[in-house]
């Protein structure tokens, strides 16, 4: 630093200095959030954010040239400085974690509103089913949103006996651990972080997929992202990550992020909790239509978990699920990452089956796709958004033809 510069930081406006600074400890979940205020304890401060791979200290000299009413907070964000680093296994999704952290800090505080007093400077457990051969490598199968690996049960004995399929419950739902209580699910990214630790650890050097709904849209992207890895990929009434309104997403992404400080309180004394019958009306209600009664029986196998008051449960599955919209798709993307595609696909197509948004991008996302694989099938069968559960003789003949040819 040149002198003119050195004078200008030691002859500040306020008068501070890095000393003067106070460290803070802000508590998290999963430890501490650092950094240092300066000015005017008593002030709601300007909260400062560092660069990447930056911290707190980013700020130092800027702090002391502001004028000595200013307060500013300056926070290390997680993983860097002082602060803790988030949990083994746990990926940082550094925009939207960021947005979350930010809000935490809101609340610890407990600032209202962000006006002219508050600015800003910008190893889990999973469990499955394993049906056929264990000798075999077996075909991975991913459920949808808030399934879990029961949407395979009547599917499953309709295979052929030398059809090996490993139908996974992903985290957070079914019988599989849930991620830590601060974890948000960015599902589709989560989802093919999941399935790339499943396959690292059988060592399987290819596979072939099976998935419905948000399972098919996980293998969509992981078919994309280790196109030279993949055989084979069957979705069931999806073709890709789903493109949702953007106005949409960004007016609920608020509501969603404070409904998700909401459910990281919930514990087995509070979680609401029913009697069978009453679970599988809020099931088969909840899926209106989609799946009969008997479906929602088979899902909730492993859906329901007993609580400590006898003939009373609780869903086994994360609530935080419900909120997990954050890491939304673009079109444009989502057709990127169709277009690297290789290996043979089957898209099977329920009708009515599931609405989407925009529909028309359905047909889109299969036309870049047909680009690039080495070879593509499309089938539509009359049925719900959950055809294989309800009515699994319809799927297993393509499915079986597929394979065979």
């Amino acid at each position: 630093m040149d002198s003119t510069k050195k004078n200008s930081v030691d002859n500040a406006m306020n008068g501070y200095r890095k000393e003067d600074a106070e460290e803070i400890q802000i508590p998290m979940p999963w430890g501490q959030i650092c950094g240092k205020w300066w000015g005017p304890t008593d002030e709601q401060p300007i909260v400062a954010i560092h660069g990447w791979q930056d911290n707190s200290g980013s700020f130092d000299n800027l702090a002391q040239l502001l004028p000595s009413n200013v307060a500013i907070l300056s926070i290390d964000l997680p993983g860097h400085g002082f602060s803790s680093h988030l949990s083994d296994g746990q990926f940082y999704y550094v925009f939207w974690d960021g947005v979350i952290i930010l809000r935490r800090i809101i609340k610890y505080y407990k600032w209202n509103k962000i006006n002219s007093n508050l600015k800003l400077i910008v190893g889990l457990l999973p469990a499955g089913k394993w049906w056929g051969p264990k000798e075999l490598q077996p075909i991975v199968a991913l459920h949808g949103r808030q399934d879990n690996a029961g949407t395979f049960e009547t599917l499953m004995p309709l295979m052929s006996d030398d059809v090996s399929v490993l139908c996974l419950d992903m985290p957070g739902h079914g019988l599989s651990s849930h991620y830590p209580k601060y974890q948000f699910y960015y599902v589709y990214y989560d989802g093919v972080i999941f399935l790339r630790k499943v396959i690292k650890y059988f060592k399987w050097d290819k596979v072939k997929l099976l998935g419905h709904s948000l399972g098919g849209a996980i293998s969509f992207l992981y078919a994309a992202s280790y196109p030279d890895e993949v055989d084979a990929l069957i979705s069931l009434d999806i073709a890709s990550p789903s493109v949702r309104d953007i106005t949409r997403t960004a007016a609920l992404t608020g509501d969603y992020i404070d409904k998700f400080l909401k459910y990281e309180l919930l514990t087995m004394d509070n979680a609401p909790c029913y009697g069978y019958d009453e679970m599988i009306d809020i099931v088969e209600k909840a899926y209106e239509g989609s799946i009969t009664r008997e479906g929602a029986e088979i899902l909730m196998k492993r859906g329901m978990q007993p609580t400590y008051t006898k003939g009373k449960y609780y869903f086994s599955r994360d609530p935080k699920l419900k909120v997990s919209i954050l890491g939304m798709f673009s079109l444009d993307l989502v057709l990127e990452y169709a277009s690297r595609i290789k290996c043979a696909y089957l898209n099977i197509r329920a009708v009515p089956g599931m609405k989407f948004e925009q529909p028309e991008n359905y047909q889109k996302v299969l036309d870049n796709i047909k680009l690039g694989a080495r070879k593509f099938e499309y089938h539509e069968v009359k049925g719900t958004h959950h055809v294989h559960l309800s009515e699994p003789e319809k799927i297993a003949p393509i499915i079986m033809n597929f394979l065979q040819n």
